[in-house]
């Protein structure tokens, strides 16, 4: 049975022991965790080398998942893309504008806008500041 794990993994090193010790098959970096774009391209290159694909995690923000969708396309392994679709999800659905398109096969696509595509709404940023602490507790 294949095993999935990466999201809490942080560094192109945890994930070299992880793929070295060839139990992991599906490798799911978090943008959001391992430093941003530079390490997971770092990481896929990496799982490439071993003829993995990434399938990242995505947090549960409009913003994590636009920047996910965007490192997708631009990696030869990607995998699958992991959308979060729970119920009243304001940091998905309101703090960003609509983080992809769907093409006419239900396949996720970037938007085709600067940057990662979206929109922030300050507003709504203002109202749910930063907590400071650690994340993802």
């Amino acid at each position: 049975m294949p095993l999935a794990a990466g999201e809490n993994h942080y560094t192109r090193f945890e994930f070299t022991r992880v793929i070295e010790d060839r139990v992991i098959t599906i490798l799911q970096p978090d943008l959001a965790k391992t430093g941003g774009v530079t390490e997971c391209l770092r990481i896929a290159a990496l799982a490439s080398a071993w003829k993995l694909s990434i399938n990242p995690h995505t947090s549960m923000t409009g913003l994590s998942m636009a920047a996910s969708i965007h490192f997708l396309a631009a990696i030869e392994n990607a995998g699958y893309f992991e959308a979060d679709v729970s119920k009243n999800n304001l940091f998905r659905d309101r703090l960003t504008s609509t983080p992809y398109t769907l093409d006419k096969d239900g396949c996720v696509r970037p938007l085709e806008k600067p940057g990662i595509g979206v929109e922030v709404d300050e507003d709504f940023l203002a109202k749910h500041p930063v907590i400071e602490g650690p994340s993802y507790v």
